[in-house]
């Protein structure tokens, strides 16, 4: 026993490593072209004002917010539509020498809430464009960008998923030499939610015979919906428990969580996942009698 406890211990040990090294090869450029990206984003403001029929009024300069992330303000309020947003971000940034790896935020000017936001990857997974076609009121508008992955960390980052896959594997050796004694544990600790069984040590959610993968943050948030199910949870708690941050664009991943959640929660008509106005969600599971 004090041998297999041994060999795992050193096999963690090793995956910690190699992860924590190919976090470190691939850590992006700080090196953005600053002077092209202040021209892009000014002239995303531009053409913003001219579809809206505004032909008179000033872009206020790009400020950055912080190494990846710049803000762009405008001198009047203003009404937009999604689909031109995106269309417009994505042609001018095309100009630009940067990776098409980004997120766009819409805040409302007094409340710093985000009206719209989509994110733009390199891959279909990593790309999320909602809410198309409806069309946002005039009101004071403020545009965050912010740059998931830098210049030229794209070879690098090939070498990072190949160690990850390394690392992956020796936790997988780990994993069967005492998955059935995880497995019965795991069965032991399944919560109920009504027709659903969750089991959190392994991100599963089954209903009957059917069983569907969750992700990390899928299962973080479901666990908490639990745990106060049919009464509302703060849109900060689950921030702060999930993302340790409260940030803009952590706001936006909360959004995009719950909607995956609801669409794998939804073969059970007596669970709903509730907006919950000024406050943030709640977990509904009614009685199916």
């Amino acid at each position: 026993m004090k041998k297999h406890v041994l060999i795992a211990t050193g096999i963690i040990a090793t995956s910690i490593f190699l992860l924590s090294a190919g976090s470190i090869i691939t850590r992006p450029s700080t090196s953005l072209p600053e002077k092209e990206l202040a021209i892009a984003l000014r002239n995303v403001g531009h053409q913003l004002l001219l579809h809206a029929g505004d032909s008179t009024s000033r872009v206020l300069p790009v400020k950055q917010v912080d190494a990846g992330t710049y803000s762009l303000a405008f001198q009047s309020p203003f009404a937009f539509v999604p689909d031109s947003l995106v269309r417009i971000v994505q042609k001018s940034l095309v100009a630009t020498a940067v990776p098409l790896n980004y997120t766009v935020n819409v805040l409302e000017c007094a409340t710093q809430q985000i009206v719209y936001g989509f994110q733009i990857g390199e891959r279909e997974q990593t790309t999320l464009v909602p809410c198309l076609g409806r069309e946002q009121p005039m009101g004071c508008y403020t545009i965050m960008l912010s740059f998931l992955q830098r210049d030229g960390a794209v070879g690098q980052h090939k070498f990072s998923f190949a160690l990850a896959a390394v690392s992956l594997a020796f936790m997988a050796f780990v994993g069967r030499a005492f998955s059935k004694k995880k497995i019965k544990t795991t069965e032991a600790a399944a919560i109920r939610i009504g027709q659903y069984e969750f089991y959190e040590t392994t991100r599963v959610l089954k209903i009957g015979k059917v069983a569907t993968d969750l992700s990390d943050k899928e299962a973080q948030l479901l666990k908490l919906f639990s745990k106060q199910c049919n009464q509302p949870v703060a849109r900060e708690l689950l921030m702060r428990d999930v993302w340790q941050d409260n940030g803009a664009l952590v706001s936006r991943s909360l959004d995009v969580f719950v909607s995956r959640l609801r669409k794998k929660l939804k073969a059970d008509p007596t669970i709903q996942i509730l907006n919950v106005h000024g406050v943030g969600y709640k977990l509904v599971v009614r009685s199916s009698e």
